[in-house]
């Protein structure tokens, strides 16, 4: 009986060490899919595809012994839209942003394999936007400044909080491969009677520390 019990406790303690989530920074990029929403009274909802890629650095910060962990992070994103159907039919009209986010995620590492981890995680992102511009063939305008010449007054917002989650698999604790969906709480819009909201479907590749 005393063999068995030392056994499963040499067990127990080979699997708890295994489940901690890799401690330290992870370097990574990814490609991210997202849709910019446009609601306005009176009118029809609108919807601009956006795409574009980003890279950025985590670090996790491990709770106890269990798997589980918290993990900031600082990512750049690049992204842009065809805003040609929406804002100017017939024409060629992009939408083109670049944005800093700081991701805050719970995570907790499930041991599938010798080499394997399946980690969810679930949290927010706050997002601020530094350029947004609608690019013409010959022409573009900044979207944060009026321009009264041609009857623009800017009413996007630089800051959107997004909440979302979605799932990691670490290989060998070496390479990190993820997944998730974001979907944001504000409007990006200050004008009456008009909301413009984004959410975000992002795939990601990363090296673990």
């Amino acid at each position: 009986m005393k063999k068995v019990l030392l056994i499963m406790i040499a067990m127990t303690a080979a699997v708890t060490a295994f489940a901690q989530f890799p401690k330290g920074l992870s370097v990574g990029a990814g490609y991210g899919s997202g849709n910019k929403t446009f609601k306005s009274d009176g009118f029809d909802d609108q919807t601009i595809k956006t795409g574009g890629f980003y890279f950025g650095a985590t670090y996790n910060l491990a709770i106890g012994e269990s798997g589980l962990g918290v993990a900031p992070g600082l990512y750049l994103h690049f992204d842009k839209g065809d805003a040609s159907d929406y804002l100017a039919p017939g024409a060629k009209l992009d939408l083109k942003e670049t944005s800093l986010s700081v991701p805050v995620f719970v995570n907790y590492a499930i041991p599938v394999a010798d080499i394997l981890k399946v980690t969810p995680f679930v949290g927010p992102s706050l997002m601020y936007n530094f350029t947004a511009k609608l690019v013409a063939e010959d022409d573009e305008v900044n979207m944060y400044k009026d321009d009264p010449a041609n009857g623009f007054e800017s009413t996007y917002k630089h800051v959107n909080l997004f909440v979302g989650g979605g799932v990691a698999l670490d290989i060998a604790d070496i390479v990190r491969v993820s997944v998730g969906y974001d979907y944001g709480l504000l409007n990006r819009s200050s004008a009456d009677g008009s909301k413009i909201l984004d959410s975000r479907l992002h795939l990601g590749v990363a090296y673990l520390f």
